[in-house]
């Protein structure tokens, strides 16, 4: 196991930080009717669990898998992802 680099880290609670505002937003566009869901996966979830049930469900298991990998994942690929999210 490698330790991790201070951009590591940086780009770990970046990206925490955008799957909050993530789901804030997605929150947000649905209860205001002004989208939909694109995911087919969180879109069946939402049958099972409700809007906010689902997307917290699939924010909590990406942010559970960003942790647990955050010391084996290279820092660009956690660069790369904020740059997806920002986007």
């Amino acid at each position: 196991m490698d330790a991790l680099t201070p951009y590591t880290m940086l780009f770990v609670y970046a990206l925490l930080v955008l799957q909050v505002l993530d789901a804030l937003t997605t929150l947000y566009v649905l209860r205001k009717g002004t989208g939909v869901e694109s995911n087919p996966l969180a879109r069946k979830l939402m049958e099972v669990f409700g809007r906010e049930g689902a997307v917290l469900l699939v924010k909590a298991a990406l942010a559970g898998a960003i942790w647990t990998f955050r010391d084996t994942t290279p820092a660009w690929a956690y660069a790369l992802l904020c740059v997806m999210y920002v986007v």
